[in-house]
């Protein structure tokens, strides 16, 4: 095997020690990168064959720096992103990104090494490789808007207040995630219903969803939404950002189901859940509201949409149930003019 240089790009040490064995052992001179930005200093000086990279780091995801990379090298180096998240949404905004080919953790190391070098050698040959048309955005034409929320610590207060203040809407569906454990869950619906002149319903597998409605996810199951038939399903599938139910697999599907006719709203939370769902929600067209971190109770879960670099409107908690209004017309109208 010719000795192909390799940059491992992975903010765990131990993950990367351990990469870094599999591929010396492989015949691989390897350099290790424990973040985007050190990467970024390294490809400047160096050149490589691969780069293989995670995704959740800290400074520069996985993502954002593949972008600079595709902007930045004049040649491209064979691109894996590796990352422990399990889903065809994930992958499909990994590779529409600009990765070449992407793997979940845990690996089988045998085919890791397969697709390594018959990807560093079909990158090294020039072999036209087909690729899905960037930015894509599908045209999606749903029955009404469709309004997905996240929140965690500090949630309910916020919720509370933000759907006081919110007057009914008949043309759209509001889906929430709020971080907590079953019991809590049932509680808090109907103090919310106590709240708003919206019907609070807790999701059930199968449910059909319709638009006036506020849709809240129960304890310990995820929730997303059918495309086409606007089903809500339920399934106890692996955590996701250590939490279930959580944001994310909440807001891929919608931005399956809705496309750009919809709103996804990150709200007070510790953690980054909402954030890789948000970036989906924005690839498919859809409109992304962050609440400010100064004035939510754990600013964590907006911050970090923010500093993902995902295009957002940034809305004071106060303001939030005007902007949310002033968006859903906006996007109605859209939406009545396409179909």
């Amino acid at each position: 095997m010719d000795n192909y240089n390799l940059l491992v790009v992975e903010d765990d040490m131990t993950n990367s020690i351990l990469l870094k064995r599999i591929l010396i052992k492989a015949g691989y001179s390897v350099t290790i990168a424990n973040n985007g930005i050190q990467a970024l200093n390294i490809l400047d000086k160096n050149k490589f064959d691969a780069v293989l990279t995670d995704w959740m780091m800290p400074n520069l995801d996985g993502i954002e720096l593949i972008k600079m990379m595709r902007d930045r090298l004049s040649e491209l180096p064979y691109i894996i992103m590796i990352t422990a998240l399990h889903s065809d949404g994930a992958m499909n905004y990994a590779l529409d990104s600009g990765a070449d080919d992407y793997i979940s953790k845990p690996f089988n190391v045998g085919e890791l090494l397969i697709l390594l070098k018959e990807g560093i050698l079909r990158n090294n040959q020039d072999i036209p490789v087909k690729e899905e048309n960037k930015n894509r955005i599908e045209a999606i034409i749903p029955p009404f808007v469709g309004v997905v929320i996240a929140a965690s610590t500090g949630g309910p207060p916020t919720l509370i207040e933000l759907f006081k203040n919110l007057e009914r809407v008949n043309t759209a569906a509001f889906y929430i995630v709020q971080h907590g454990p079953a019991w809590m869950l049932d509680k808090f619906a109907g103090t919310i219903q106590n709240s708003t002149n919206l019907n609070v319903i807790h999701g059930q597998d199968d449910m059909t969803s319709s638009p006036g409605n506020i849709y809240i996810a129960p304890g310990d199951l995820h929730m997303k939404i059918q495309k086409k038939t606007m089903n809500i399903i339920l399934d106890n599938g692996a955590k996701e950002n250590f939490v279930r139910p959580s944001a994310d697999p909440l807001f891929r599907s919608a931005a399956s189901s809705f496309g750009r006719y919809m709103l996804a709203v990150v709200l007070t939370g510790l953690g980054r859940d909402g954030v890789i769902g948000a970036s989906i929600v924005e690839q498919q067209g859809g409109k992304i509201l962050v609440q400010n971190p100064d004035t939510a109770m754990a600013p964590s879960m907006p911050r970090s949409v923010i500093e993902a670099g995902i295009p957002h409107q940034l809305v004071n908690i106060s303001d939030m149930p005007n902007v949310l209004l002033q968006s859903i017309s906006k996007i109605n109208e859209e939406l009545k003019r396409a179909k």
